[in-house]
């Protein structure tokens, strides 16, 4: 797996050619730019501890940063950083960075789940069968019609922990993650979902859909 992208590279160069101590400077710089945002004071004094101009500074701190949030999304492990070996990086200064990454995943992760949109994710549903029967307003004797109530939730909630309808936390009532949708299909339509449905979910196993979200960060 890649670790960089090419802007992130050129970005970066300046961290191959200073010490492992600048190298630890400048990623506590771009944790504290998650924290506080960018502080170009702080950008100066480093700039002139290491001998540097400020215009480069900055944007390194800035690929470290996006470094950490791709590193993040992509699960990268110990082993792909020391891919980095190829682009001219030090062992010392490789784990510098795996330290700076691994140390700050949960965190980035958190800043991820907050912001991003809040999905719906399918949960459970029930059914029922309902029917008129022999009335003289059908031409067929029966009319079934399968009714369908889907229970979605934004949260991922264990089937073997929660139990529908039971009772939530106070703090929760606050934020409603769960909602219920309910519809109605003939056995045709209802035969025609499940066909679309199982096609799809046979679909999502293929090499060529999981290189696809892999590539996607899902």
């Amino acid at each position: 797996m890649a670790v960089l992208r090419n802007e992130q590279r050129e970005h970066l160069k300046i961290l191959r050619e200073k010490s492992p101590e600048a190298v630890v400077d400048l990623c506590k710089l771009a944790i504290d730019y998650l924290n506080n945002g960018p502080n170009e004071k702080k950008y100066s004094a480093v700039a002139k501890k290491l001998n540097t101009s400020q215009d480069l500074v900055q944007p390194t701190i800035e690929a470290l940063v996006c470094l950490l949030i791709d590193a993040t999304k992509s699960s990268v492990s110990e082993a792909d950083f020391e891919n980095l070996k190829t682009s001219g990086f030090s062992l010392d200064q490789i784990s510098i960075l795996w330290q700076f990454v691994s140390s700050k995943r949960i965190f980035v992760e958190n800043i991820l789940r907050a912001t991003s949109p809040r999905e719906f994710r399918f949960r459970d549903l029930e059914w029922r069968l309902d029917g008129k029967i022999a009335s003289r307003s059908l031409l067929y004797q029966a009319n079934p019609i399968i009714i369908i109530k889907l229970h979605l939730d934004t949260e991922q909630v264990s089937e073997h922990r929660s139990v529908l309808g039971a009772k939530r936390d106070e703090s929760k009532k606050k934020y409603e993650t769960a909602k219920q949708f309910l519809l109605q299909t003939d056995p045709n339509n209802l035969v025609h979902i499940i066909d679309v449905l199982e096609r799809a979910l046979l679909e999502s196993k293929t090499h060529r859909m999981r290189d696809m979200l892999k590539a996607l960060h899902v």
